[in-house]
């Protein structure tokens, strides 16, 4: 996949202490360049079986909320871990993301967007309002989006990200959240450990063991294939030194 592949993932809103008092919405795991450690969109963009696409490409993160869909980070190329019932997308280096309130919109139904070709891309759904245009076309979304748009989002994306403060860059995950989760995950070290042992251990994650337990083999044979892909990308950065 190509360097300037992007994908767009949109994380879901906190559920409220009423919902889920457990709820920590801990992935994407900033700190240390992770994201789908927790089976997060495994149905879909990191459905196993797909997982190829992604090596290499760079993921947007969408989040939704009271201002709209803020892109709170982009990563750089991603690698892709696969594990038995699920697949990790890692980068380097390991950066905070924007606050969800400071970060560019990429759909808002007050506002125009910070994105003018993805804004005029979304227009003639059959939703009725910008958010729920892009809701529509990204929420289970596996595909990269076109060149012209993903060149859009990295330039204005990198341009605003280089001249931020340090203000507007996340002190802590929930940051970059529109609303603080029930149970904030205080140990996101130790969360994050426990996810990886997990995910190395093959334990399934509920409601996806059967769809997933078909691609234990798989997984363990793309392994080299990634392997060698990672090689090939390290020498690329080393182009960018």
């Amino acid at each position: 996949m190509s360097e300037s592949s992007v994908f767009l993932v949109l994380l879901r809103r906190p559920r409220s202490l009423r919902t889920d008092p457990t709820e920590m919405r801990s992935d994407p795991y900033w700190e240390f360049g992770s994201f789908g450690i927790t089976g997060c969109h495994a149905r879909n963009l990191m459905n196993p079986k797909k997982a190829a696409r992604l090596s290499g490409a760079r993921l947007a993160f969408a989040q939704g909320g009271p201002l709209g869909f803020r892109l709170v980070y982009l990563t750089p190329p991603v690698r892709v871990v696969p594990y038995p019932y699920l697949i990790e997308t890692t980068w380097q280096p390991h950066e905070m993301p924007l606050c969800y309130k400071d970060a560019p919109t990429l759909a808002d139904n007050r506002a125009p967007a910070n994105f003018p070709l993805l804004e005029a891309s979304l227009r003639g759904g059959k939703r009725s309002t910008p958010e729920g245009q892009f809701a529509s076309q990204f929420r289970s979304r596996a595909t990269s989006i076109g060149p012209e748009i993903a060149e859009e989002l990295i330039r204005i994306y990198s341009a605003m990200r280089g001249k931020a403060s340090t203000s507007v860059i996340a002190s802590t995950y929930v940051d970059a959240l529109p609303r603080n989760p029930p149970n904030q995950d205080m140990n996101r070290e130790q969360t994050y450990s426990l996810r990886l042992e997990e995910a190395k251990a093959g334990q399934a994650i509920p409601g996806l063991a059967a769809a997933y337990k078909a691609n234990f083999k798989m997984n363990l044979e793309v392994i080299e294939e990634f392997s060698h892909a990672d090689a090939e990308m390290d020498c690329v950065k080393q182009t960018h030194c």
